[in-house]
């Protein structure tokens, strides 16, 4: 396990961040996963590429009842000066303004739901929080802690899953999917070529090999929850047949790039995540 260095994460004041919701996860016995950005970021920089800034910092968070998840919420207002957001109950601000974003899940769900008290957003969906937790999370050193972290493949699943449910407000979700899909080749090649080297024989080149194996880590993490696979399959096929925003959200060069280059993308997503 190598070590990553707070600051190549792109985050001024992420050490203090990820001490004080690790004490207070601690104190409470609370386990937590980092997810979003800042997990985008940590598989960036453990790859030698550089880090892309985030306002956004943001952790899963195992807990049994909502009851816990509020003493977690006290302790960082009482402890650190952390304030509630009035706009989204899910959220808190340093008093240096950073947004951080506790996604509680496990036996909190009712029926895939979390709902708890406050201002403005009060109620999420969480589809793929415990997979994710269960199947996709992997250990880092940063500094001189450990933490769990999302993968890549459960990333790209909680990010498809987040459009999904506001697709006017989860804009950079979706430039963040376009982006693992071109990079995930060139940096997960061993992954590729150790266990997944048939895929060659399709007549495949490796960029589209690499989109595919992505899809197929996605499928193994869920494989067991139909509904959550049919859901996704949805998501699939409404971006291609551009029944979403999906595909056009994806370009990041209107000159160098197409609609139809994007929904390739989607569709060796597919074919991965059908083959799985």
């Amino acid at each position: 396990m190598s070590k990553i260095n707070y600051n190549a994460l792109a985050v001024d004041g992420l050490k203090e961040v990820f001490l004080q919701v690790s004490e207070s996860c601690r104190e409470l016995n609370i386990e937590f996963i980092i997810v979003g950005a800042i997990a985008r970021n940590i598989w960036y920089v453990h790859n030698d590429m550089k880090a892309r800034g985030t306002k956004d910092i943001d952790f899963g968070i195992y807990v049994p009842h909502v009851d816990q998840y509020n003493k977690l919420r006290a302790a960082l207002v009482d402890n650190y000066g952390y304030v509630i957001s009035s706009q989204n109950a899910f959220c808190l601000m340093t008093p240096d303004e950073k947004q951080i974003d506790l996604l509680p899940f496990g036996e909190i769900e009712n029926e895939g739901q979390v709902m708890i008290e406050g201002k403005g957003l009060t109620r999420i969906s969480l589809d793929g929080f415990n997979e994710v937790y269960q199947f996709g999370a992997t250990e880092v050193l940063i500094g001189e802690e450990t933490y769990k972290s999302c993968s890549i493949p459960g990333i790209v699943i909680l990010k498809l899953i987040a459009f999904d449910d506001r697709p006017n407000r989860r804009i950079k979700d979706v430039i963040d999917i376009n982006s693992i899909c071109l990079h995930y080749p060139s940096i997960e090649t061993e992954l590729i070529w150790n266990e997944y080297n048939d895929l060659y024989e399709q007549g495949l080149e490796h960029q589209e090999v690499g989109v595919v194996v992505l899809g197929s880590e996605m499928k193994k993490m869920i494989k067991g929850n139909k509904k959550l696979e049919e859901r996704l399959l949805g998501i699939f096929d409404r971006a291609i047949k551009e029944d979403s925003a999906l595909l056009s959200l994806m370009i990041d060069d209107p000159e160098q790039e197409t609609l139809d280059m994007k929904r390739n993308l989607i569709n060796y997503l597919k074919m991965g995540f059908i083959q799985a």
